[in-house]
């Protein structure tokens, strides 16, 4: 759950909004920077897309929804 929890955080401080997709890049730079893995950030990507709450998009970009 801590990795979720970065993850949505990096989402309120790049102030994502639900028209505007977001590079996946940007989340996960400064997430590998506090020492998250690349599969566990990619894990933590899955569970709020399960959720209906962010869209993966084509491109390494996602989205709210």
């Amino acid at each position: 759950m801590e990795a979720i929890e970065a993850v949505l955080e990096q989402l309120r401080a790049l102030n994502a909004k639900p028209d505007t997709p977001i590079s996946i890049f940007d989340i996960g730079i400064p997430m590998i920077g506090a020492g998250y893995s690349q599969d566990r950030i990619l894990n933590a990507l899955y569970y709020p897309e399960s959720k209906k709450q962010i869209e993966l998009l084509p491109g390494n970009r996602l989205r709210l929804i």
